[in-house]
């Protein structure tokens, strides 16, 4: 039986109180996978009480002078990883590592899994890196159609045998949860995530509906303007858990982003507890909810318009809610199966 050994980014916290969007993936794989026995997940963090027990932090101390960080802890990957045909080395969203097991690990089996834009990734930029990549890899995983679509945007061929798209999965409600008059905005505080479109369209909407509040979860390690008022709550960074259980209570979620999202977390989780849910058109985003409410425009009265008829229209929320859950179609369940599958192919 193969041996599966995950290679998280440099950097990727894999705890439950900071997980990001590959840590609960991974997570969720190694918990669930008919693998999971032979899955090895390693990271560059050392941790105490990892999101799974099959985790092995890989302490990268001052590197020598000629290697940076990076490629020090890729090395020191290269010694726990073994050179041979039952062996399987998944690498998560970075390119130029995948192109480092190539190098070093030829009798592998290797999968990359792409979380983000191929093509603003270093190592996947130029067509010609992505040819080698083709060429080179057992397998591709994209998290979107969208994603794939930007990797074979200017090369001559347009799909592969090799390439997969496995969207990330969340657990989903079996019914619909007591909602508060609650509207979320959830990510990184930034203009590229809609933040400041939130931000304009909801001051109006609290000074037009006083029984509704509205909580912000994230933050920005860039400086960002806040504004203060009594029904407006700044989480900060929170764990997943927290987050669902927000989400779990909220009746309106916002996902107004203006940049190319590779795919969304946010809307798939926010339709996995019941939430009617706005989102914009970029990137990946459409792929995330067959019934979500997009933005013909991503500014502020539009975003406004949208809430504001869903606050007033309580039969059309609660639609959109029940249908959210009733035909909620990336489930941890599918993800899994379909990862698996992949893993078989290789067997």
């Amino acid at each position: 039986m193969l041996n599966i050994n995950i290679i998280l980014p440099y950097k990727e916290t894999y705890s439950s109180r900071i997980a990001g969007a590959v840590s609960i993936l991974v997570s969720q794989l190694s918990l669930h996978s008919i693998f999971k026995k032979k899955i090895k997940i390693f990271g560059s963090v050392s941790l105490n009480n990892p999101l799974t027990k099959n985790y092995y932090g890989t302490f990268v101390k001052k590197p020598i002078f000629y290697l940076s960080r990076t490629n020090y802890y890729l090395h020191l990957l290269k010694k726990k990883i073994l050179n041979n045909s039952n062996t399987v080395v998944e690498i998560h969203n970075r390119p130029q590592a995948a192109k480092f097991f190539i190098k070093h690990k030829p009798l592998c089996k290797k999968i990359l899994y792409y979380h983000n834009n191929p093509i603003e990734l270093r190592g996947s930029k130029t067509k010609k890196e992505r040819i080698f990549l083709l060429n080179n890899l057992d397998k591709i995983i994209f998290v979107s159609e969208w994603c794939k679509r930007v990797f074979f945007n200017d090369l001559n061929i347009k799909n592969s045998y090799k390439v997969h798209v496995v969207y990330p999965g969340s657990t989903v409600l079996k019914k619909l949860p007591k909602k508060e008059k609650l509207i979320v905005f959830a990510g990184k505080l930034n203009n590229a995530k809609g933040y400041y479109i939130f931000l304009d369209a909801i001051i109006k909407i609290l000074k037009l509906h006083k029984k509704w509040k509205a909580t912000i979860i994230g933050d920005d390690p860039r400086k960002y303007n806040k504004i203060l008022h009594e029904r407006l709550k700044y989480t900060g960074w929170i764990s997943h858990i927290n987050t669902l259980n927000i989400f779990k209570r909220s009746s309106i979620v916002t996902v107004p982003s203006l940049w190319n999202e590779p795919l969304g977390r946010t809307s798939i989780e926010a339709a996995s507890r019941g939430c009617a849910t706005i989102i914009s058109k970029k990137g990946g985003l459409p792929e995330t909810n067959n019934n979500g409410i997009f933005l013909a425009n991503n500014t502020e009265k539009e975003l406004f318009k949208k809430i504001n008829e869903l606050i007033t229209d309580k039969k059309k929320r609660h639609h959109l809610m029940i249908n959210n859950l009733k035909n909620f179609k990336h489930t941890v369940k599918k993800t899994v199966y379909s990862i698996d599958q992949i893993y078989k192919s290789l067997n």
